[in-house]
């Protein structure tokens, strides 16, 4: 088809450093997010861009979503309702 690769650029990296039980060595787990933007075929169509949340141990990759914008919102909306339930309860027990 002649299309060029999506490009993806980096809009989110978080870290998380833990020491390893075993080795008793600093560790690091992180994942980031990446986005694709919409772009237009060369026919006139435009196609969504997508998301990519890449999952790694230290230097390594150990998994990779690509979501598209629909499935992107969905995880969005789940989070976001996560974190009012946590918030919810967390407020009750500090009434109680």
């Amino acid at each position: 088809m002649g299309d060029k690769p999506q490009t993806y650029e980096r809009r989110l990296q978080l870290k998380h450093f833990f020491e390893d039980r075993e080795s008793k060595e600093t560790r690091r787990t992180w994942l980031e997010v990446q986005l694709s933007m919409p772009e237009q075929s060369s026919e006139g169509w435009v196609n969504d861009g997508k998301i990519r949340l890449s999952i790694g141990e230290d230097r390594n990759i150990k998994g990779s979503f690509l979501l598209s914008i629909d499935e992107a919102t969905r995880l969005l909306k789940a989070f976001e309702l996560a974190v009012t339930d946590h918030e919810v309860k967390k407020a009750s027990l500090w009434r109680s």
